[in-house]
């Protein structure tokens, strides 16, 4: 039934087609012009099919690596640079970066110091084996963020602002449970089918998708829609050379999505619960962390697109308050092994190394 209904609507296509054709006396270059419609539609439909699928498809570990890598270097034009010293040498010696020299400079020092730290938390979160890579930008900005793939940046600004190295490890901790929590794949998914229907409805011919694409060149948009094309499903390799007109239009529109809306709401509070649980584990005072957040101005833009300071400490104490509860009931904590089973309150803030001066 369905066939003979596709039939009869296809034969009145082409009844008003070539009736069309008559009036102007050319039938055949109407049916050709039906013939192409129907192929672009077609075309279309398979294009925002394929869209759908690398949508769904789970985000590999090469895939959210290479995207990552995208987003940190976007985050490092965007915050000033990285606060280091970098090595000079000649062509030769920098084709084999690992032979270089590192400058012993107050910037590289503070750059080792924040990695010791930053690396030393990630070991205690559920992603402890990820290449995890922690630097300081430089800018007045105060705020901090990450990249998927285990990239964490802080700025010149937050630093100048932490008084302690509890407070440092919250701040991180933080970042960190963004990438453990995988709470960029959510955008970064819906951009991907966003931008990729983009494409295929500009190779369509339809104007929106092409307004949507107007910064990028012709060339430009062909490699795309090329790398579209090619694909048959599963997993989308974007560290291929064929995909990376692809990357580039995926990982533009996730890093303006990123900075201009950040996380969601209750997405900023579980980061700051389980930055607390890493941040505790480590043996961090979560004192730190929390006073640093309290002691923020409110109404500026600090920790831009997180909830109020308020609701952030808020919540971490209404954390704190009920797993000290549970501590107390006969059948203790629901965990034996949470961080927060022990007297937080004997823990240390510990001082900041002298590193940090660099920052100030």
């Amino acid at each position: 039934m369905r066939r003979a209904l596709l039939s009869l609507a296809m034969l009145g296509l082409l009844a008003c087609a070539a009736a069309s054709g008559f009036m102007k006396g050319d039938t055949s270059s109407i049916v050709s012009g039906v013939a192409e419609s129907t192929t672009t539609v077609v075309g279309l439909t398979q294009d925002l099919s394929k869209c759908d699928q690398i949508g769904a498809a789970e985000v590999t570990f090469d895939e959210e690596r290479t995207i990552g890598g995208a987003v940190a270097l976007n985050w490092v034009q965007q915050g000033g640079g990285l606060l280091v010293d970098v090595s000079t040498a000649d062509g030769a010696a920098l084709a084999s970066p690992r032979t270089l020299g590192i400058k012993d400079t107050p910037r590289n020092r503070l750059h080792k110091y924040l990695n010791v730290v930053g690396k030393n938390l990630a070991s205690r979160s559920t992603r402890p084996t990820l290449q995890w890579t922690f630097g300081v930008l430089d800018t007045e900005v105060v705020n901090a963020v990450s990249a998927p793939g285990g990239y964490v940046f802080v700025t010149r600004g937050l630093l100048k602002r932490v008084s302690n190295e509890a407070a440092l490890a919250g701040v991180l901790s933080h970042e960190i449970a963004h990438v453990t929590r995988k709470d960029a794949f959510a955008i970064y998914q819906k951009t991907k089918v966003d931008q990729c229907k983009s494409l295929a409805y500009a190779k369509a011919g339809q104007k929106e998708g092409t307004a949507v694409l107007r910064a990028y060149s012709p060339g430009f948009i062909n490699q795309a829609y090329a790398a579209l094309q090619a694909f048959s499903g599963g997993a989308l390799d974007l560290n291929s050379a064929a995909n990376s007109a692809l990357l580039t239009l995926f990982s533009d529109e996730f890093v303006h999505r990123y900075l201009e809306g950040g996380y969601a709401r209750d997405q900023e509070i579980q980061a700051d619960a389980t930055g607390l649980e890493i941040t505790v584990a480590s043996g961090y005072s979560p004192r730190g962390f929390m006073d640093l957040i309290g002691g923020l101005p409110p109404g500026q833009n600090f920790f831009a697109h997180h909830p109020p300071p308020s609701d952030r400490v808020a919540s971490m104490k209404l954390l704190l308050g009920k797993t000290r509860m549970a501590s107390t009931t006969a059948s203790g904590p629901a965990s034996p092994f949470s961080p927060f089973s022990q007297d937080v309150t004997q823990l240390p803030l510990l001082p900041l190394h002298d590193e940090l001066a660099a920052a100030r």
